[in-house]
């Protein structure tokens, strides 16, 4: 049975985000990651040491941060308070950085300094006798390599991109299998977790939509500005309303999908109902908990056929919304899939 984790932001307030973290704990999720977004989100640190005080056998650690906004050092000082205030459960996700570091104008950490870091992390996790177990991001050729050569964990990224499937889920477990085969690491002995499962549900189904609008917005960007994909054919009639989502985003927005005054984050305003319909239904985990059950079961069959790979779940919306979607998740489909 895959492992299920949970990734949130801390933009919905105090006590709710620590009810989050012992709902996960209460349902069996292994680990609680925790943006690291400089700008875009309040700092992870503080939040982390609530979780760890607050629960008593979730795992808890940044998923990820990255060498450049933080030292490696005072990462590993972090992640040993972690380990202290939790008693033995903390966790690192360590990668090169994306919006962390663009939001300061920087480019991603090359593959030589996340190496350092890695090494010099784990060196003070073992003079200060701490196992702490450190997973890398595996975001291109030379940082999956190190991944396997180094991590004891690994982070893998994407199911296909916009048009996220099972089928690219496969592809992406199967590219890292052979990664791990070309380093001399039998890859089953390797706990992976993926980032594929993030969306947003509710009972109503346009709540849910506009909840995604932000997320949308910013997949926009991915296609006008970063190149990492394009836009498919069956949605060159909403180019104009996507380019101008593009030129509104900015990475401050990142991850979010309303203001704290409750509005829009302004970009999602260009992104119209029928829009949003047509984006959810290609690549999100958006509607209803009857609407996404069966994209759920799908990815859980895949990552079933691999005893060392779960995935993890990340939950979006208003403040409001991110607890409902989780919620729902944890109440309304997590059951059926353990099941």
């Amino acid at each position: 049975m895959p492992s299920v984790d949970v990734f949130m932001c801390p933009d919905f307030g105090y006590p709710a985000f620590v009810e989050s973290a012992k709902l996960a704990e209460q349902h069996g999720f292994e680990n609680f990651w925790l943006i690291d977004s400089t700008d875009a989100h309040s700092d992870y640190c503080p939040w982390a040491g609530l979780v760890a005080v607050n629960t008593s056998r979730i795992r808890i650690g940044p998923g990820v941060t990255n060498p450049l906004t933080r030292h490696p050092r005072v990462t590993a000082n972090h992640m040993l308070t972690i380990h202290e205030l939790s008693k033995g459960r903390a966790v690192l996700g360590l990668g090169a950085g994306s919006n962390a570091t663009r939001t300061l104008g920087w480019q991603p950490a090359r593959h030589s300094v996340m190496r350092e870091a890695t090494e010099v992390i784990r060196n003070k996790f073992k003079e200060k006798k701490a196992d702490i177990p450190i997973y890398l991001v595996a975001g291109g050729p030379l940082n999956t390599k190190l991944a396997f050569q180094m991590a004891d964990g690994v982070i893998g990224a994407g199911a296909g991109g916009m048009r996220s499937s099972p089928e690219g889920l496969l592809n992406s477990l199967q590219r890292l299998k052979a990664a791990a085969k070309e380093v001399g690491r039998d890859f089953s002995s390797v706990p992976v977790t993926m980032n594929v499962a993030g969306g947003s549900i509710s009972h109503n189904r346009k709540e849910a939509l506009e909840d995604m609008k932000g997320l949308f917005a910013s997949s926009m960007r991915n296609i006008f500005v970063d190149r990492r994909s394009s836009l498919p054919p069956e949605l060159q009639r909403f180019r104009e309303e996507a380019q101008r989502a593009t030129e509104a985003y900015d990475t401050i927005y990142h991850f979010q999908s309303h203001m704290p005054d409750g509005q829009p984050i302004p970009p999602a305003r260009f992104i119209s109902d029928e829009f949003a319909d047509e984006l959810a239904k290609l690549s999100g985990f958006v509607g209803t908990p009857q609407e996404v059950l069966p994209k759920f079961k799908a990815y859980w069959q895949v990552a079933s056929q691999f005893p060392n790979v779960g995935f993890f779940v990340v939950p979006h919306g208003s403040r409001g919304g991110r607890m409902r979607s989780f919620e729902l998740f944890v109440k309304e489909i997590l059951p059926k899939l353990r099941s």
